[in-house]
């Protein structure tokens, strides 16, 4: 997976130990941009923007704190979790399969890289229409959830296919992409299966 570096500067920021959660976002705007919404968090008194990623509406994903400091995302959860904002405003429109793809992308890795369990619309914990009355918070953490009990159960080594992965758990080809569901290229270490 890809991650663009922004190399925002940042005031002083805190350490955060291990996350326990991912907390998701949206921008409530558009088409702002990583610097806009550091900007605007600047301009708040915050230490500059506040989450560690920033997904574009074409699933580019850039970062934005380090994922070893405290965000400013999630008022009584920035000690415990890593906070995903998606450029957009989903009180308006509609998200983009690839926006929400790379999304579940990204959670599904950092729910591996920290053994987090826990993924949270902003809404969940806040009075909030957070990530927007449009988003599709419920499916998402479901196809988020059913990756990473997919992944569990079944750990890709290089060289695995759909063909063989089928066999060993004893389905045809049309129920291992039913289960994921994703339509899209997950991405492994050393592997790529394509979920079609």
């Amino acid at each position: 997976m890809k991650i663009i570096e922004t190399n925002l500067k940042f005031k002083s920021l805190n350490q955060l130990r291990k996350p326990s959660m991912i907390v998701i976002h949206h921008a409530a705007h558009s088409s702002c941009t990583v610097e806009d919404v550091h900007n605007w968090h600047l301009a708040n008194g915050w230490s500059g923007f506040g989450y560690h990623f920033f997904i574009t509406k074409d699933g580019q994903i850039y970062r934005g704190r380090s994922e070893g400091t405290t965000g400013a995302h999630c008022k009584n959860y920035n000690k415990v979790s890593l906070g995903i904002c998606l450029q957009g405003n989903y009180d308006k429109e509609e998200v983009s399969y690839v926006q929400i793809a790379a999304l579940i992308k990204l959670c599904h890795y950092l729910c591996k890289k920290y053994g987090i369990g826990t993924v949270k619309g902003h809404k969940e914990l806040k009075s909030t229409n957070c990530p927007g009355m449009k988003f599709p918070l419920v499916k998402v953490k479901e196809k988020i959830l059913q990756l990473m009990n997919f992944v569990d159960t079944y750990t890709v080594k290089s060289g695995d296919t759909l063909w063989s992965i089928s066999k060993s758990f004893n389905l045809t080809i049309n129920d291992l992409m039913k289960l994921n569901n994703l339509k899209d290229d997950l991405i492994y270490p050393n592997q790529v299966l394509r979920i079609m």
